[in-house]
């Protein structure tokens, strides 16, 4: 796993994602991973919150909220947070290879080692 000395900074994401049930699951799994975990539960929120300009490594965003869709906050991220890695999480087998426009796509539904795997392959081991 991922586990971070708990003396190095931790890695930050935001988590965009609508469903409370999977919304809290993911958190607390990342967290126990090390983790700071930031979440949005919705686009409007995702948007306030990317447009603060914070520092985030990573971004999880689900394709489709239930007031937008997430694939369009795309160029938002791409603008504000150069550097950070784009994750599209989505429940739909057709968006899975659709977007080049993202670092990564994963499908709802897998294992968590297989979202902690591609975080370890696009982050680097020491923020």
């Amino acid at each position: 796993m991922l586990m971070k000395d708990p003396g190095l900074p931790r890695q930050r994401l935001l988590l965009v994602e609508d469903d409370p049930g999977n919304r809290m699951t993911l958190t607390m799994l990342l967290e126990d991973e090390g983790f700071a975990v930031v979440t949005a539960d919705s686009f409007a929120r995702a948007t306030q919150l990317l447009s603060n300009a914070p520092r985030y490594d990573a971004v999880l965003l689900d394709s489709r909220l239930g007031d937008g869709d997430g694939r369009s906050l795309i160029p938002l991220v791409r603008r504000k947070l150069p550097d950070a890695k784009l994750v599209l999480v989505t429940g739909w087998l057709d968006e899975a290879g659709r977007c080049d426009l993202a670092d990564a796509v994963f499908q709802k539904g897998k294992h968590f080692d297989e979202l902690l795997a591609c975080l370890a392959r696009l982050l680097p081991s020491d923020p």
